[in-house]
């Protein structure tokens, strides 16, 4: 056998003894309470925007709202798992 094979299944031999375990987030253990958090973030953004006097504050409040459901309801559809 020669060397650069012997070395390349020699390398292959040490990988499997390392496991790493990948850290597990909230967000992936409970997709869907993320996924109806960011769809509700989402709503109140809608009702902050149509329901009542508009105001400065009002608009800002329901931009962060806005933005922060969005994006927080595409990350928990990545997450969510594939059947």
């Amino acid at each position: 056998m020669s060397a650069k094979k012997h070395k390349r299944k020699a390398t292959i031999h040490n990988h499997h003894s390392k496991n790493k375990r990948a850290s597990s987030t909230l967000l992936s253990r409970y997709p869907r309470l993320f996924l109806s958090l960011g769809l509700l973030l989402v709503l109140v953004a809608i009702l902050l925007l149509t329901i009542g006097y508009i105001s400065d504050a009002r608009v800002g409040l329901s931009m962060i709202s806005l933005f922060s459901g969005v994006v927080m309801s595409i990350f928990a559809n990545a997450a969510l798992p594939k059947h």
